[in-house]
């Protein structure tokens, strides 16, 4: 499950896998950037039954955008030197650029004000 596999194991414990071929642990804090060599981690937990228990992902691998795409149709690329595919985005806030057309509006809403201000 997206990009995630985690086998049998102990309950409470911790499992840190790998994320298989373009995909990526990605930070909790903005810019939401992927780790490089992040590993997935889930903690196998008892189910409410008492007798069964499953893997509570706490680091879910993601998909680049290689495989995901970006948000609103921007260009994905591979800026050299082994780092990670990333969204090329005006006002790039990180992941697939979720926010990219926000500050895409707010510069042309200062752009347009400056014009205004000054050819008018």
């Amino acid at each position: 499950m997206n990009g995630n596999e985690f086998l049998s194991g102990e309950i409470n414990e911790v499992l840190t896998p790998n994320c298989s071929s373009n995909y990526y642990v990605f930070e909790n804090d903005p810019p939401y950037l992927p780790t490089q060599d992040g590993k997935a981690e889930a903690i196998c937990l008892l189910n409410s039954d008492s007798m069964t228990a499953s893997w509570n992902i706490i680091k879910p691998c993601e998909p680049s955008c290689l495989i995901r795409g970006c948000d609103n149709g921007q260009t994905c690329i591979s800026p050299g030197g082994g780092m990670i595919p990333r969204c090329i985005c005006s006002g790039y806030t990180g992941k697939y650029c979720s926010a990219g057309f926000f500050f895409f509006s707010l510069f042309s809403l200062h752009l347009f004000h400056f014009l205004k201000r000054n050819l008018l």
